[in-house]
């Protein structure tokens, strides 16, 4: 018998969806930036032929996708670009266990390499003196291992900011609570000084790639790092699972 793949449902669009679409694209169409206002509710209400309250539920579900911000009973203004989308699924998904430790070392491997082979090419002055700066706090907190962690992620961060790339910015930025945490289990799980020391001078390899914009070292340097953390991950969890966001002791460190 054939199949017919093609037919499916009707999926009824309510009112309200139409008018979250229509919005959205006067939003593009419009070419409106982070700042500038909508229309009435009034006016939107008119112009699309619908009722205040759709518009109303329209702009809420607008404001929950982080597109727009609504204060004090005035029009709806244009919200920046920011990663809170991403942080609150990668958070959901490790607090479900959906993730693994090494799915997102894995994720993050092909992010970073790129993050960094970026920031060699990219970096300015002040990206360097960032980095330097942090690495120098890193070097005295090296110990400590809660503040290190802390550093660590900061660390990322501004290689991706070095990247100048946005969406590299954001997903590195979406990732860090989990990571952080990751990070810190990593540094409780290294065996001596020693170990806690070869962390640190990976780091100073990076910092090192991006300022001598060496794009294949740092390409290089960033893989090895990933890796270790891979290797240290099996240490302590051969299934590398996130028991919840709040775990005390995972598997790794970046």
């Amino acid at each position: 018998m054939q199949e017919h793949g093609s037919l499916h449902k009707i999926t009824k669009i309510t009112l309200v969806e139409q008018t979250v679409d229509r919005v959205q694209s006067y939003v593009l169409n419009q070419q409106l930036q982070p700042g500038d206002t909508l229309p009435s509710e009034m006016r939107l209400a008119e112009k699309l032929g619908v009722s205040r309250p759709v518009v109303r539920e329209a702009l809420r579900t607008l404001v929950g996708r982080g597109m727009l911000t609504i204060a004090n009973g005035r029009n709806a203004i244009i919200s920046p670009v920011t990663a809170t989308a991403l942080v609150h699924f990668f958070e959901r998904a490790t607090q479900l266990n959906a993730v693994t430790v090494r799915e997102l070392l894995e994720v993050r491997r092909g992010i970073e390499v790129q993050s960094i082979s970026l920031a060699a090419q990219r970096r300015t002055e002040s990206h360097i003196a960032k980095l330097q700066s942090l690495l120098a706090m890193m070097s005295d907190a090296r110990y400590d291992l809660q503040l290190y962690s802390e550093l660590d992620a900061q660390l990322h961060l501004q290689i991706a900011a070095a990247s100048q790339n946005q969406m590299i910015y954001y997903f590195v930025e979406s990732l860090g609570d989990a990571l952080r945490q990751v990070s810190l289990a990593g540094l409780l799980n290294r065996r001596n000084q020693t170990e806690l020391d070869e962390v640190h001078t990976m780091h100073m390899l990076l910092v090192n790639a991006v300022v001598t914009q060496n794009g294949l070292l740092a390409e290089s340097t960033m893989a090895s790092h990933v890796e270790a953390a891979m290797i240290a991950l099996s240490r302590s969890d051969e299934n590398g699972m996130i028991p919840g966001i709040q775990a005390d002791k995972m598997a790794t460190s970046l």
